[in-house]
């Protein structure tokens, strides 16, 4: 094996790996000093977790589960006992924000649209009086590519209109 078995050496300790790999494995650690040593470190380890695994307690989850219930009951009956609860502040507080965000979005509908401000009618009287030159030659704008030529956009109000298709098919 050319590079070494990093990923495969503890499939080959648990004995996981099929004949073809195994016997690449074990060839590449009878001359491989290094990967040999990690595997030597590797069944130590293996073996010295799996004592440790034999000492552990076996949890008793019966005794587990009636001593948390009786922590939660204790907890219970000291947040009864305080006269003041910070969920129910905190909850009383959420409450009280939404109702006032609510109430002045109601009021701010209820006042109906508001009247234009002298700046705003101002413009609207200067666009009424506009002159749309640009928009009496719009069938040359919409054969123009966007920006392309602003000379010709600039100038777009001095061209000649356009003749009429009809115009054009008689001659």
């Amino acid at each position: 094996m050319s590079t070494h078995p990093q990923t495969a050496l503890i499939p080959y300790l648990r004995d996981e790996l099929n004949e073809d790999e195994r016997t690449r494995v074990a060839d590449h650690l009878r001359g491989c000093a290094e990967c040999r040593e990690s595997a030597e470190s590797l069944a130590a380890l293996s073996a010295e977790l799996a004592r440790q695994m034999e000492r552990m307690p076996v949890p008793r989850w019966m005794s587990y589960r009636a001593q948390l219930y009786r922590k939660l009951a204790a907890r219970g009956q000291t947040a009864e006992r305080r006269w003041w609860h910070p969920g129910l502040a905190w909850g009383s507080l959420a409450t009280a924000g939404v109702a006032v965000a609510a109430l002045i979005l109601v009021l701010t509908i209820r006042s109906g649209p508001s009247t234009p401000s002298v700046d705003q009618l101002a413009v609207e009287n200067e666009m009424a009086g506009a002159d749309i030159g640009l928009l009496r030659n719009y069938p040359v704008v919409e054969h123009l590519e966007l920006l392309e030529d602003y000379d010709v956009i600039e100038h777009l109000d001095e061209l000649p209109p356009v003749a009429k298709q009809d115009d054009a098919l008689r001659s």
